[in-house]
């Protein structure tokens, strides 16, 4: 299951959020800053969607990265190619 950049919804597995990315990166991908394909770059003009959607999701489940990565899945499965 995928986990969303909160700045530029690029898509990154949960494994590699938890386990490849440096302490720094995950604290920035986090914190919402970025991740590393898109920290230290302008953001991008317009927020894509599944970018904010994980941001709402975080609000609602909190900590629960299981509960957002499911809820981010059930979102794509809905939205489709507006995803």
């Amino acid at each position: 299951m995928d986990l969303y950049c909160k700045r530029c919804g690029e898509p990154y597995d949960m494994d590699n959020v938890n386990f490849e990315m440096t302490t720094l990166e995950r604290i920035h991908f986090k914190d919402g800053r970025g991740c590393p394909s898109c920290y230290g770059h302008p953001a991008p003009e317009k927020r894509p969607l599944r970018a904010k959607l994980q941001e709402a999701a975080e609000d609602v489940m909190g900590d629960d990265m299981d509960g957002v990565a499911a809820m981010m899945e059930d979102a794509e499965l809905e939205f489709g190619e507006d995803f």
